[in-house]
């Protein structure tokens, strides 16, 4: 009778430990939303949304800004995209969270884009030289090369 009571005893520990332990795993739900560009409200695509604290992110999707993450109530997201102003939202009891990013002039300036990829301004060797996008508009040309020959120097 003793090794009755307990065997349900250490059944009944054994099943508080488990209710412990998914507890947490079960206070997570499913947020998702839309991350767009504050200034004309379009879908930003590749904005990365994590639980601050955590290594749980993920990225918004190509067509139109929408992400899923799981997140517990109360935890902090981050969105963050090169050349925007990151962005902290706490999750509360919605389910939707929709974010609009605000443009970071300073870090857009920062920024120089090669034929090959783009670098910090700071870590680019060699001369840089600037066209303005007036200029190569005015000059009828079948693509951005031929646009630049003659006012940057070492274009052909």
């Amino acid at each position: 009778m003793r090794n009755h009571y307990l065997k349900t005893w250490c059944q009944v520990a054994l099943v508080f430990c488990l209710l412990a332990w998914a507890l947490p795993a079960l206070a997570q739900k499913k947020v998702s939303g839309k991350v767009t560009d504050s200034e004309n409200n379009d879908g930003l695509p590749g904005v990365a949304v994590q639980v601050k604290g955590s290594s749980k992110g993920t990225i918004t999707d190509v067509e139109g800004g929408k992400y899923e993450i799981q997140a517990e109530t109360g935890a902090t997201l981050v969105f963050s995209s090169v050349g925007f102003i990151s962005q902290e939202v706490v999750v509360g009891s919605s389910a939707t969270i929709n974010v609009a990013l605000v443009s970071d002039v300073k870090t857009l300036n920062e920024i120089v884009v090669t034929g090959y990829g783009s670098q910090a301004k700071r870590d680019v060797t060699g001369a840089v030289a600037t066209v303005d996008s007036k200029q190569l508009l005015a000059v009828p040309a079948a693509n951005v090369g031929q646009a630049m020959q003659g006012r940057i120097a070492g274009v052909n």
